[in-house]
Order: structure tokens, then sequence, then C-alpha cells
């Protein structure tokens, strides 16, 4: 992992004596394959013998006024200052029974307590952010990094459903992913019963094929979720089969088309229908059904049969754009 540099001067010895080290001034930023520029997680404080400090929870962050009075430590090295009070109001293990019982307030910033996690640095970035109510947007983390700091917060006795609770950073966060991984960020939100989350991401699934759903995947969201996602699917169904099923109207007798060429339409239209709900996914679209509907038209000798064959479509594509896009 690349890391950018920023002018801060901070103590950093470990030993107990305090030094000064003045960071440059020159920036270096991540970029990921895609191209997207990323914020770096980490920053170094001088020479490799200097520790890694996060570019978010550095020396310098006060909360409430106070400076940070400890210091957790990555897996991979990175050094996040951050408030024991803070923490604790979060967490209802004391971070697995990483904090200590006792704490001395009077601690130099040079001699601040560090804890060492299991985690690593993008890990741990998205997890204290998420318990400090701090957006990470900006850092771009991948779904499997959140699915791991999720873990990560319910192992530090942090409460995930309140902090993933509507418009909180950690639902906006989840949410940037239903538009390409709906499937995999639904899992992850129904696995950690993340209901708002599951909600809102549940509404880009309607076009997901269920049939091709991976086991592991099912497995993960559980019964409940998994459920809910074929209640939602199932539901817009039959809301198009009950509107599909009802044929044109019939006219009047007129010269050329009688009673028994009017059935004709009747059967058309009720294959076509047949068809279409055992085809269609739940998203299909107006358009959609206008474009595979009105053809039948075509095969009609009867221009008042055509008519009313007309009329019904546009009676179903109202009628369908009126059932709301609905979620789990």
């Amino acid at each position: 992992m690349e890391y950018f540099d920023f002018p801060l001067l901070i103590p950093t010895d470990q030993s107990g004596s305090s030094s000064e080290t003045t960071l440059p001034a020159e920036n270096v930023k991540q970029e990921d394959q895609e191209g997207t520029i990323k914020t770096p997680v980490g920053t170094p404080l001088g020479p490799p013998s200097v520790v890694t400090v996060s570019t978010a929870f550095h020396p310098s962050l006060t909360f409430d006024g106070a400076p940070p009075d400890l210091v957790l430590v990555s897996s991979d090295g990175v050094h996040f200052y951050v408030h024991r009070l803070r923490l604790v109001s979060v967490s209802t293990n004391l971070l697995a029974g990483l904090l200590p019982v006792e704490f001395d307030e009077d601690v130099k910033p040079s001699t601040l307590p560090l804890v060492h996690v299991l985690q690593n640095a993008e890990v741990l970035n998205v997890a204290i952010h998420t318990m400090y109510g701090l957006s990470c947007l900006h850092y771009y983390p991948t779904l499997e990094v959140v699915d791991a700091a999720l873990d990560a917060l319910k192992l530090y006795g942090a409460p995930v459903q309140v902090l993933a609770a509507f418009n909180q950073p950690l639902y906006q966060l989840l949410l940037t992913f239903a538009p390409f991984r709906p499937i995999d960020a639904y899992a992850i939100a129904a696995h950690h019963s993340l209901e708002d989350a599951a909600v809102a991401i549940s509404s880009h699934l309607l076009a997901y094929d269920l049939s091709r759903l991976p086991d592991e995947t099912a497995q993960k969201m559980g019964p409940i979720y998994l459920k809910r996602l074929f209640v939602l699917h199932q539901s817009r169904i039959i809301a198009l089969r009950n509107i599909l099923f009802r044929p044109p109207a019939s006219h009047p007798p007129a010269p050329g088309c009688t009673p028994d060429i009017q059935q004709r339409l009747t059967r058309a239209w009720a294959l076509a229908a047949a068809q279409l709900v055992w085809d269609v996914l739940p998203s299909v679209s107006t358009m959609a059904l206008r474009s595979l509907l009105e053809p039948i038209a075509t095969k009609l000798e009867c221009q008042l049969c055509a008519a009313a064959l007309l009329r019904r479509v546009q009676e179903v594509v109202y009628e369908w754009s009126s059932v709301k896009q609905r979620s789990i």
C-alpha cells in the first residue's frame, strides 16, 4: 500500500524520550486499477524506522476538545490515534477486552498506550470511522473491506444495527455498492441484520435472476432475508399476472368479425400473457411489455379487434407503471 505525506510536527519516540519529526510536504495519492484516486489510510511520519500514522486519526485529532489518549495499531503497522472515551461509549466489551481497565488520563502524547488489533489498516479505518460516526466514502473501501469491518465491529461490541441505521455513514457506504453489486451488498446487510440497508438495496434486485443465486450467497444472507427476497419477486410477478390475465374487451358483432373470430384475439392474448409471466423478470419495463404485446395486432384482420387490443395494451402499460417499485 502506498501512502502520502502531509505537514505535521509530532513526537514519535515510543521508548519514552520525545523527538520531533517534520513531514515532507509533497502528497502522493493511491490509485486503483480502475483509475479511481483513493485517499490513503496511513501516512509515514519519516524514515522507515518511524511509525506510520492514519491520515484521519492522527495525533492532532481532537474529540470534544480532548487529544487522543490511545493508539490502535493495525496488523500492518498503521497507528490510529483514538479517544478511549469514544470507543468505550460505543463498545460494550472494551474492544473485546483489548482496552485497559485502569487508565492514566495524564499520559503524555509520546507515551500513549499501544493496543495491537487483528485487522489491517483498511478494515480498521472503516471500523473506527463508523465508531466515530464519520463517513469514509472518500477512501473508496471495497465491499470485502466493509464486510470485514462489520465483522470487526461486532467483535468489538459495537451495535452495528444502530451504526448502520437510515442515513448513517455506514448505511450510506453500503448503498454505494447497490447499483453494481446489489446481491453481494444485500447479502452482507442481511447477514448483519441491517434492516434499513437491506430494504434500500433490495430495490436494486428486481432485475436479478434468483435462479442464479450462488449457494454461498444464499447461506450468507440467511433464510429470513432470502425468503423476503423471493417474496419481493413473487409479489411483482403476481401483480403482473393479474394485469395481463384480463384480455382485451370484445366489441359488438360487426360484418366480417364473428364471436368465433374474436376468440382468436382472446387466445392469442392468453398465450402471450402466459409466456410473459413465465419468462420476464419483476423489473420488466413498460416499453418491453408494449413491444411484446402490440405485435399481436398485426395478425388480426378485424380493425375493431386490433383497436381493442391496442387499448388493452395501453391499459396494461398504465397499470404496470402504477405498481409501486417495491422493496422487501
